[in-house]
């Protein structure tokens, strides 16, 4: 598994880095990629990418993201999409902000909510994804519509 993410520069250095890193077989973090480039956008992570995949030597893995647009664009292309995985925590982020839109801002409502997701999340049986998506839907039906539009959109 490769962990892929930009990091926005600002002082002396403007623009992008870009880094991949993986998970070596101690379970430590090596280093695998970096570039610095203009921006997250298609072009650049696209060239990132690329190079990635000849570095790799044609290796296919598969890509954890924060589910940029231009990532799981990039993703898509040069992996395929049976190789791209977003961050849960990166997700969580996604759906605690939508969930401020709806009007949800108290923190402990944040907390539950945060709570019934995870059990979504990391549901090991598709009884407890169904258990555990129905106490959302009776919690707020449009979070469990956010929950399974997000399921379903990286197939479309």
């Amino acid at each position: 598994m490769q962990f892929v993410d930009g990091s926005h520069l600002s002082g002396p250095y403007e623009g992008t880095l870009l880094a991949v890193v993986a998970l070596h077989a101690d379970n430590h973090l090596l280093n695998v990629a970096y570039a610095m480039v203009e921006g997250e956008n298609n072009d650049d992570w696209l060239w990132f990418c690329t190079v990635l995949q000849e570095y790799l030597g044609g290796l296919k893995p598969v890509i954890m993201s924060n589910k940029h647009k231009s990532l799981v664009y990039v993703v898509r292309r040069v992996f395929g999409v049976e190789n791209h995985c977003y961050c849960v925590i990166h997700v969580r982020e996604n759906f605690v902000a939508y969930a401020g839109k709806l009007g949800i801002r108290r923190n402990a409502s944040k907390d539950l909510m945060k709570e019934i997701f995870n059990r979504v999340a990391y549901a090991t049986t598709e009884a407890q994804y169904g258990q555990a998506l129905q106490e959302l839907r009776q919690y707020k039906r449009e979070l469990a519509w956010w929950v399974e539009d997000n399921e379903h959109e990286r197939w479309a």
